[in-house]
């Protein structure tokens, strides 16, 4: 075989590789944070005063897993009182995956069996005594 085949060979392989990675890119699934991503963004002003509302409590929103739980257990100042709002366990790699809670009372038990195994990013967006809260946690699923 003289060098003239060589190249071809190179060149066709290469046109091969280059088809098969642009089929692929073209075949995978892209997720946005969330599909209305620009309105999402005129609201962030929220999401700092609600993370400053929530550093001012006695203590963050404990966050335990148990072999087939996960609780969500709010600080003592918080657990008397009507809350409203609602926990997102978010999972980036997967939208479909992801779990919306709404939120009553100052303790939540989770029955992991909701949830795939893997990493979510817990979001949790409450109001109570008209102000209002934010707090985001990730969490390994096991």
């Amino acid at each position: 075989m003289n060098w003239g085949h060589k190249i071809i060979i190179v060149f066709t392989l290469f046109a091969a590789g280059i088809l098969t990675l642009v089929t692929k890119s073209m075949n995978t699934r892209l997720d946005l944070v969330t599909p209305d991503y620009y309105g999402e963004e005129l609201k962030y002003q929220q999401v700092i005063d609600g993370r400053k509302q929530a550093l001012n409590l006695s203590s963050p929103i404990a966050i335990s897993q148990e072999e087939h739980t996960i609780t969500l257990a709010f600080p003592s100042e918080m657990q008397n009182i009507p809350l409203t709002g609602n926990v997102l366990f978010y999972r980036a790699s997967d939208s479909r995956q992801d779990v919306s809670l709404s939120l009553k009372k100052g303790l939540l038990i989770i029955d992991k069996n909701r949830l795939h195994k893997g990493n979510y990013r817990i979001q949790l967006k409450w109001q109570a005594n008209g102000k209002q809260y934010f707090q985001e946690n990730e969490m390994m699923v096991n």
